[in-house]
C-alpha cells in the first residue's frame, strides 16, 4: 500500500525524542533546547543571490537541538536522529572543515561565532528533526539557526536577528561550502506564522504577506531524488548569471528587464538571464495575488515558475517535472511548481484543502507506475522562525 500523507511529529515530541537521544548518547539530561523551522518558497527560485525577490514561508517541520555540558572537554559531540551517526567536532582544530557534510553546517556557525567573540563550550548535543534532508526545505538553514539559538542559550549572549542570520549564512559559504544566497536563513530566522515572507534580498527588506490557509493548503510532494546544493551545477547557475550580468554592463540581474536582454550574444546566458528576470516579476505578481486570496492566478504564476526552471535554468528534473504534470491535471489543485534549488527535492502544490487526500493519493499511485517508487507527501503549514526553548515542551 502507497504511503499518504506523512505525519507530522509536534515540536514537542520533537523534543522529548532529541532529550531521549541525549541521554541516551551523554548520559546527561539536557540543559538548553532550540528549533528552527525548515522553509518552502512559494515562489522566486534562484534569484535571492541575484539581489532579486523572494516569497518564501517557514513550515511546521522542525529541528530541535538538545544539549548538555559536553563529557570530552574542547570536543562537540553531535548524534544525529535523522542520520543515525555520532560526529565529533574538536574545538581546536575548527578551520579544518569536518569530514562529514552535515557537522560543518554547525562547525560553521561555530566558527562565526568566535569570530564575533562567542566562544562555544564543549558540549554533548542531540539533533532531532522531522524536516527532510536533501529535500528543498532548507534542512542546512534549519541546522544552522538552531545552533545559533542553542549557542546564545549556552553562553548568555546573544546577536541581533541580522548578525544571527549572516553568521548563518557565512557558515554554509565558508565552511559547508555552499555558494547560498541569504533567503533560507532569513525566513528560518524572521517567518511569521500565517505570513508569507516578500524579502527584497537588494536591501533586505521583509514585508509580511497574509496567508492564513483557510481556501488552500500546501502539500509538498518528495520526489525521492535527493540533491545537495555543493553540486557543481548550484555554483555554476550563479557564475552564468554573474557572467550574465558583467555582460549587460550590470551589477545583479536585478537591474535589468527583459527587453534588455536582447543584448546578450549567448544564448545559455540569456536564457539564464531571462528565468531570474522573469521569476522576479513572478515574485511581485504573486504576492499581490496572495494579498487578495487570488489562487488562480497564483496558481498559474507557479506553474510558469517551473516551466522557466525547467526550460531557462536547467535546474529541474524528470522526476520532479512529472509530479508537476501529475499535480496539475488533478481536479483541485491550482498549481504547482519545484521549491528549493532543484536538481532533485520536492514540488509544493496549491491545493483546495477538501481534496488533499484524494490528490495526494492519486498523483502517489500515477508517480509509482510512471517512475517506479512512491513519492513522500506532507502537508504544511505557515510556523514562526527560529527560538530557544526553555525545557521541554
Amino acid at each position: 500500500m502507497l504511503p499518504m500523507i506523512v505525519p507530522n511529529p509536534s515540536l514537542a515530541s520533537l523534543t522529548e525524542s532529541a532529550s531521549d537521544a541525549l541521554g541516551r548518547f551523554s548520559g546527561c539530561p539536557p540543559e538548553w533546547f532550540a528549533a528552527a523551522p525548515g522553509r518552502v518558497n512559494l515562489i522566486g527560485e534562484h534569484t535571492d543571490y541575484n539581489a532579486g525577490w523572494v516569497l518564501p514561508i517557514a513550515i511546521d517541520r522542525y529541528t530541535v537541538l538538545a544539549a548538555a555540558p559536553g563529557a570530552e572537554a574542547t570536543q562537540l559531540r553531535v548524534r544525529s536522529l535523522a542520520f543515525e551517526e555520532e560526529g565529533v567536532l574538536s574545538l581546536d582544530a575548527l578551520d579544518i572543515p569536518h569530514p562529514t557534510p552535515w557537522m560543518r553546517y554547525l562547525q560553521g556557525v561555530v566558527v562565526q561565532y568566535r569570530r564575533k567573540g562567542i566562544e562555544c563550550p564543549a558540549l554533548d548535543i542531540a539533533v532531532a528533526s522531522s524536516v527532510p534532508p536533501g529535500g528543498g526545505l532548507s534542512s542546512s538553514a534549519a541546522l544552522e539557526l538552531a545552533m545559533a539559538h542553542l549557542l546564545e542559550s549556552v553562553t548568555g549572549q546573544s546577536l541581533s536577528s541580522a548578525a544571527r542570520i549572516d553568521a548563518s549564512i557565512e557558515a554554509e559559504r565558508q565552511t559547508a561550502g555552499v555558494p547560498c544566497g541569504m533567503m533560507d536563513q532569513t525566513v528560518v530566522e524572521s517567518a511569521h506564522p500565517e505570513h508569507a515572507l516578500l524579502l527584497d534580498c537588494a536591501d533586505k527588506t521583509v514585508t509580511f504577506v497574509p496567508f492564513r490557509q483557510v481556501e488552500v493548503t500546501l502539500l509538498v510532494i518528495h520526489s525521492g531524488v535527493s540533491h545537495s546544493l555543493a553540486q557543481s551545477a548550484y555554483a555554476q547557475r550563479r557564475d552564468e548569471c554573474e557572467r550574465g550580468a558583467r555582460a549587460l554592463g550590470v551589477s545583479t540581474l536585478r537591474e535589468v528587464g527583459l527587453s534588455d536582454l536582447r543584448a546578450l550574444d549567448d544564448e545559455l546566458l540569456r536564457r539564464r538571464a531571462h528565468h531570474v528576470v522573469s521569476e522576479n516579476a513572478r515574485v511581485q505578481r504573486s504576492a499581490a495575488a496572495l494579498q487578495r486570496c487570488d489562487w488562480d492566478t497564483l496558481g498559474a504564476l507557479m506553474v510558469d515558475s517551473h516551466t522557466s526552471l525547467r526550460d531557462d535554468y536547467a535546474v529541474s528534473c524528470d522526476e520532479l517535472d512529472v509530479l508537476v504534470r501529475l499535480a496539475v491535471a488533478e481536479a483541485g489543485v491550482y498549481g504547482a511548481r519545484l521549491t528549493g534549488g532543484g536538481f532533485g527535492g520536492c514540488v509544493i502544490v496549491l491545493i483546495e484543502p477538501e481534496r488533499l487526500e484524494a490528490v495526494a493519493d492519486s498523483i502517489g499511485r500515477q508517480y509509482a507506475e510512471q517512475v517506479g517508487w512512491a513519492p513522500t507527501n506532507y502537508r504544511i503549514r505557515s510556523a514562526a522562525g527560529a527560538h530557544a526553548l526553555c525545557a521541554a515542551l
